[in-house]
């Protein structure tokens, strides 16, 4: 009997859900086929039949954390207004979202990975990209997208290099900077 259309697509979810968590805390080169499946509770079988390889799974997880990123940023507009940059600047920058690896944004989780992969997922990061420094341009009632471009890189680096040190105080230090810098770029003055 063949299993439904919902449940493959469950299963496809269940795969996703699995990798993006496995492929931030053990990056692209630490997460195999075999502790992917593992992650996900199935078979490598299984995965084969939603995915050809690794690397399809990998873009796909890429593809979906930055459609989550843009959602964040409109979800945010939509219930906060004019100050949706302050939400979203403190939860970016907060202790939660800095200390939750496997949940966290793919940008600075997995974009040193995304560096070294093949040109079709540098393809989907660069187009989805370009979409969030839209909308946060927009957001911010600016004219100049090279603002979205330097408040992204300053989060992302930000995120990345909290989580780099050893010291909690000095991971402090990064994200408060880091957070302050990010409010002089998004006032109006």
């Amino acid at each position: 009997m063949r299993a439904s259309k919902e449940h493959m697509e469950k299963i496809r979810a269940n795969i996703l859900d699995a990798a993006g968590e496995g492929f931030r805390e053990e990056g692209y080169g630490g997460l195999g086929i075999n502790g992917l499946v593992k992650r996900a509770g199935l078979t490598s079988g299984a995965f084969y039949g939603h995915f050809s390889s690794k690397n399809e799974a990998f873009s796909e997880v890429i593809k979906n954390g930055l459609e989550d990123y843009s959602n964040t940023i409109e979800q945010l507009e939509k219930n906060h207004g004019d100050e949706w940059p302050q939400h979203f600047l403190h939860y970016y920058l907060g202790t939660e979202h800095v200390e939750n690896l496997a949940g966290s944004c793919v940008v600075p989780g997995l974009s040193a990975d995304v560096m070294r992969a093949d040109i079709d997922t540098k393809d989907t990061y660069s187009n989805y990209s370009k979409q969030i420094a839209n909308n946060i341009t927009q957001g911010l009632h600016k004219n100049n997208p090279n603002d979205a471009w330097a408040l992204m890189a300053l989060l992302a680096g930000g995120v990345m290099m909290a989580r780099c040190v050893s010291d909690p105080k000095q991971e402090k230090e990064i994200l408060d900077s880091a957070l302050g810098w990010a409010k002089k770029m998004i006032s109006n003055e």
